[in-house]
């Protein structure tokens, strides 16, 4: 029987493995494979990092524009009449110390007193904190701080709708007509017999920043039975607030409703805030990330209204919004 001489050599052969230079080029393959996913990975973690960060910017902005729009579009507004006529007030007895309430600079509080009322006030919070024009928003709390440069506003005025039930206790409620203006607290007869109806429900909100570590906040203080109250934080991550008011004509005579100009708050007079001349208001929000973005330096300046906002250089980002409105006296029927 014959057997092929060539068998045995194949046998031996098939036995051989892959030589070091496959061996070699099968590694570098895999590495250069794996970089390339690792790559594909970071950059997709990356973005979908920036994508939520700038999201998160986004509706912090808005967030935070929608309420102050919302309780600054009913400035002035005290349905039938209007607030700033000092004698058509009939306080029944409320008043609240000048330790709580928020007194603005020519120690307008809550309620008129001493002849003195003002339904709309801005300021700025100042570098030195014992200049500060109202002293409220100062809280005693060593874990927070003001912003120094960034603006502050006071609202006074009566709810968007009337109530004729479910008033609550440690809350002021209005009675409002051409001829004058009650006020009352849920406790009073009138109310309970419905011998007033309807009333309205009376606001006073000031919106300022704080921050609490390296997080600043927009937060509001509003009013309750004998006090003003600080509420917790609205929004998180609003770094800077501005406002410009829109003016008319500066002889009361000459006034059209028009707005003639758009200035800062340290430019409004006290008498462009007490005699009607401010008629809008342009909001400048500066929402900054709550995190760093790793590799980014940010130096950019940022304009709102009269002042300027340079980054100092961190690795946070941000972004600008801002909303312009008008004021009227009229019936706004907004559950707020």
């Amino acid at each position: 029987m014959n057997h092929s001489p060539v068998i045995p050599c194949l046998l031996k052969k098939s036995q051989l493995g892959y030589s070091i230079v496959e061996w070699m080029i099968v590694i570098f393959l895999g590495l250069f494979l794996t970089a390339g996913l690792l790559t594909i990975f970071v950059s997709s973690q990356r973005a979908t990092t920036e994508s939520l960060s700038s999201g998160e910017r986004q509706e912090n902005a808005s967030f935070a524009l929608q309420i102050l729009t919302r309780d600054l579009k009913q400035a002035y507004f005290f349905a039938q009449t209007t607030g700033e006529n000092k004698d058509l007030w009939e306080l029944n007895g409320a008043a609240l110390a000048t330790s709580l309430d928020c007194i603005d600079d020519i120690s307008s509080g809550t309620f008129p007193a001493s002849g003195k009322y003002r339904q709309l006030w801005a300021s700025t919070v100042p570098t030195v904190i014992a200049n500060l024009k109202m002293a409220c928003i100062n809280d005693s709390d060593s874990a927070t701080a003001l912003i120094p440069g960034s603006g502050f506003i006071s609202i006074k005025r009566a709810r968007g709708l009337s109530e004729t039930s479910g008033f609550k206790s440690d809350r002021y409620y209005l009675d409002i007509k051409p001829t004058g203006i009650n006020v009352y607290l849920d406790d009073a007869s009138e109310l309970t017999t419905g011998a007033v109806s309807p009333v309205w429900q009376y606001i006073h909100h000031v919106y300022y920043l704080d921050k609490e570590g390296d997080i600043p906040r927009l937060r509001r203080i509003r009013l309750e039975k004998d006090k003003m109250v600080r509420e917790e934080v609205l929004v998180e991550g609003i770094e800077n607030m501005q406002f410009m008011f829109a003016l008319d004509k500066l002889i009361p005579s000459e006034r059209d409703g028009s707005i003639h100009a758009f200035v800062g708050a340290s430019q409004v007079t006290a008498s462009d805030w007490d005699s009607g001349r401010v008629i809008g208001i342009k909001i400048y929000l500066l929402a900054r990330a709550l995190k760093t973005t790793p590799g980014y330096i940010n130096k950019d300046t940022y304009q709102l209204g009269t002042e300027s906002f340079t980054a100092p250089g961190d690795a946070y980002k941000r972004e600008l919004v801002s909303h312009v409105l008008t004021f009227q006296n009229s019936v706004v029927l907004v559950d707020d």
